[in-house]
């Protein structure tokens, strides 16, 4: 059960990527596997809500999280199976400020968890470690 988790992970996020880049940030809830009751939650809220739930508020989360960027970008970098039903993502930031035009770049991590090989819900940590940390994996 464990890889048929971590495949569903690497569907739901590569669906993610090509919607992002398309301009559909939630195209990946067209998927049977990610229910309208899903949960997006922010470990660590920075004057954002902690807990978006369903593909409209998703949307919401993410054109507020990068509308200071002119160009914006994530990468996965690896997934890691972490038992029980959580699957941690490492994933790498990139972005340009719009008015600024600094870039940046961020490593984050993402904790995720299915039932019934369904995804419910992904809790974002600020850091990789921390999402580890979370999973009770260490680097």
């Amino acid at each position: 059960m464990s890889e048929e988790n971590v495949e569903i992970v690497r569907r739901v996020l590569n669906e993610f990527l090509v919607g992002l880049e398309r301009g559909d940030p939630g195209a990946f809830f067209d998927l049977d596997v990610v229910p309208n009751d899903y949960e997006f939650v922010l470990a660590e809220p920075i004057d954002l809500k902690p807990v978006w739930i369903g593909r409209e508020e998703f949307v919401e989360f993410m054109r507020t999280w990068t509308e200071g960027f002119e160009d914006y970008s994530i990468q996965v970098e690896r997934l890691i199976d972490a038992g029980g039903n959580r699957i941690v993502a490492v994933l790498r930031q990139h972005g340009t400020g719009t008015g600024s035009g600094a870039t940046g770049e961020v490593r984050t991590g993402q904790v995720f968890e299915l039932e019934g090989g369904r995804l419910i819900r992904c809790t974002t940590y600020t850091n990789d470690t921390g999402a580890l940390e979370a999973a009770g994996l260490r680097e």
